[in-house]
């Protein structure tokens, strides 16, 4: 279960959560990116495998929506019970850098004072580290993605990160450059050439070398719920 609190670091969660992350045995990461204002599919992803998962990344490009389930998980402890306890997010090129977390409210608009929150702030990346392995988290459009992936692997590799992630292009990716896994997760409501809506989940050993990856394919059913199976 996550605190819900913003460290300096910029990650939510707990002292000790991060730290226990950092020096864990084994660690299952979820991966999301570019959900651009679909909500329902970010609560549908996180409650069916939040649970299961010790931390969250997100790309960026729809970071309301992740204001909208921390809203709800302050209110509600079963949305609060599926954030992994470690949740790390950096600002897409949609996105903005500040935002303020309210409680939810079925009424007129609150105003600030009656409707206690925080504010978020949201970096252009993020450095996660599990078992032993930095994780370096961002968009991708400040690392131009789009044309090639040299500049972000020359920065997870200055930053001492074994592992890249960013977003932007709506593409699930994954390569290895010379030790430094580079990993897309695709987007699970806009997903662009011809690819599947999809995110991915990491699993990390510290005693292994070689992360696990898997992508999950998104797909809506007549009712409006959401079913996953492996890509």
């Amino acid at each position: 279960m996550n605190t819900l609190k913003q460290l300096d670091s910029g990650l939510l969660g707990s002292d000790e959560a991060v730290a226990a992350l950092a020096a864990s045995e084994s660690a299952r990461i979820l991966v999301l990116s570019d959900t651009h204002g679909h909500y329902n599919v970010v609560e549908a992803i996180l409650r069916e495998f939040g649970p299961h998962c010790d931390a969250l990344l997100f790309a960026g490009d729809g970071m309301w929506d992740i204001v909208q389930y921390l809203e709800n998980a302050q209110e509600s402890e079963k949305y609060r019970e599926s954030l992994p306890p470690v949740v790390a997010f950096v600002a897409g090129n949609g996105d903005g850098d500040q935002y303020r977390v309210g409680l939810p409210s079925n009424g007129p608009a609150s105003e600030p004072e009656d409707n206690p929150g925080y504010s978020l702030t949201v970096p252009n990346r993020q450095i996660v580290r599990a078992c032993g392995y930095g994780i370096l988290l961002v968009h991708g459009h400040r690392h131009s993605v789009d044309i090639n992936l040299e500049i972000l692997v020359d920065s997870a590799r200055a930053m001492d990160c074994d592992i890249a992630v960013y977003g932007h292009t709506h593409v699930p990716f994954h390569e290895d450059f010379s030790h430094i896994l580079v990993l897309n997760p695709g987007s699970p409501s806009r997903p662009r050439s011809h690819s599947a809506s999809c995110f991915a989940v990491i699993e990390l050993e510290a005693t292994s070398l070689v992360p696990r990856l898997e992508f999950w394919i998104v797909k809506e059913g007549m009712l409006g719920n959401f079913h996953f199976s492996k890509a």
